[in-house]
């Protein structure tokens, strides 16, 4: 505990520097279903959507499923696994486009979430390992230039590369606040770190979830992704997020 808040408390000072104009922003959807099988025990599934480059481009489609168990009324233990389609880009060093392609990545996660109650209040800490497997890719390569009276990029193949697999494990931990309004409105804010070989992201939320009925939820949020260098090169990040789900 002492170490994930002395985590959040340095990702906080780092993050106070004004965000640079050139900060993307993108929409994520996704839809979920959730199937309580015991008072313990749940299972779930759902697929999601990114888009970035201002909603010009779209970045990834995933599709998961995990299952989760209560161990006590504060401590819950989960797993899951996801299958990750990311649309890629790279870049030469003038920064113009050599390759544009679609690839596959397998995430697997563990996470034990703890949580306490103060009334309406409630305060939830989740430690998570990750790990995403990047099968090999090969993709074309091209020498490119840019069309500006089309305002697109050109060109023709130049080669083929091959992009051998990799593997990556990351540690994420999610600190979280809650304030149960009534038996619709529950505002939220929280803040996310990744860890790799060093901090890579840190991503801050505030949005509210919306209990339509018993059966069906919704999340809106705004998040805000500060990098500090991870391989997927994804940078500073404007979402906003809205998910859907259905519980039976």
């Amino acid at each position: 505990m002492e170490r994930s808040l002395a985590i959040f408390a340095l990702a906080l000072l780092m993050a106070v520097p004004a965000t640079a104009q050139d900060d993307d922003f993108g929409v994520w959807g996704e839809v979920n279903v959730e199937k309580k099988i015991s008072k313990r025990l749940d299972v779930g599934a759902g697929v999601e959507f990114r888009s970035r480059d201002d909603l010009k481009e779209a970045d990834r489609w995933s599709f998961g499923a995990d299952v989760s168990y209560k161990i006590t009324d504060w401590l819950k233990a989960s797993a899951g696994y996801t299958l990750l389609d990311d649309h890629r880009q790279k870049l030469n060093s003038s920064g113009r486009k050599t390759s544009d392609y679609w690839g596959l990545r397998h995430r697997f996660n563990v996470s034990l979430t703890g949580s306490y109650s103060f009334g309406d209040l409630s305060l939830s800490l989740r430690e998570r390992w990750q790990y995403t497997y990047r099968p090999e890719k090969t993709v074309d390569r091209y020498w490119t230039y840019t069309d500006e009276e089309e305002d697109r990029y050109v060109g023709e193949v130049a080669d083929q590369h091959t992009y051998g697999g990799k593997g990556k494990n990351v540690w994420r931990n999610r600190l979280q606040l809650k304030y149960k309004v009534n038996k619709m409105w529950r505002p939220y804010v929280n803040a996310e770190t990744n860890v790799s070989n060093g901090l890579e992201k840190v991503r801050y939320s505030a949005g509210t979830e919306i209990r339509l009925s018993k059966q069906h939820w919704l999340d809106v949020k705004y998040l805000f992704q500060r990098s500090y260098g991870d391989d997927d090169d994804e940078g500073n990040r404007h979402v906003i997020g809205i998910g859907y789900t259905y519980k039976f």
